[in-house]
């Protein structure tokens, strides 16, 4: 009798420990599905977050310009995301520049911390020379009824110049005025992002 209780007792202690462990994993696989949504979608710098700073202690203060970025994110899976990026800066009295190509890596916490990556397309830069990633932090915000990206991040651009910048990044849907006219670049984010896509791996 004692061994058959006891016996009972190790399959129902093992069932548990199934269901706890199951339990987890359909947990942990909910959260990360939670931003599943950000599969196929584009992101980019709304007119009041366009200010930026390009600084280099041999020119003295830090310079305002504007900087308009565009993600344009293709895949998502288990929390990492991955895509293509197009940046344009424009110093004052001047025509923003033609747009630079970078492929974007990033992760997503199930809270919606993020981190970015970016590292730039078609270099002809010999690897130990090539320009180093840039990196990025941010956070999912939940603002205005919608979410957007809370995301700050430094690049050497040009020689030693050091961009810094900060921005609420919104989703653009086809459809919306800004899919068909940037704030910043005045054009369309597919001619904006399209000469990056024609770089980007599949």
């Amino acid at each position: 009798m004692k061994l058959a209780r006891k016996f009972l007792f190790l399959t129902f202690a093992a069932m548990l420990v199934g269901i706890t462990r199951g339990g987890v994993a359909d947990a942990q696989s909910a959260s990360t599905n939670r931003w599943q949504w950000l599969n196929n979608t584009y992101w980019y710098v709304p007119s009041q977050y366009l200010l930026a700073v390009v600084s280099d202690p041999s020119l003295g203060p830090p310079i305002p310009v504007s900087d308009q970025t565009v993600y344009y994110i293709s895949n998502y899976k288990g929390g990492y995301f991955w895509g293509t990026t197009a940046v344009s800066y424009t110093a004052p009295h001047s025509e923003p520049s033609s747009p630079t190509c970078l492929q974007l890596v990033g992760s997503v916490t199930p809270e919606g911390e993020v981190h970015l990556t970016f590292t730039p397309l078609s270099s002809t830069t010999p690897a130990p020379a090539a320009p180093a990633p840039t990196i990025g932090i941010g956070n999912m915000t939940f603002q205005q009824s919608k979410w957007t990206m809370e995301n700050q991040m430094s690049a050497t651009v040009i020689g030693d110049l050091l961009l810094t910048h900060w921005a609420y990044m919104y989703q653009c849907t086809r459809g919306q005025p800004c899919f068909r006219s940037l704030p910043g670049v005045k054009t369309s984010i597919p001619d904006f992002l399209g000469p990056c896509m024609t770089q980007s791996p599949s």
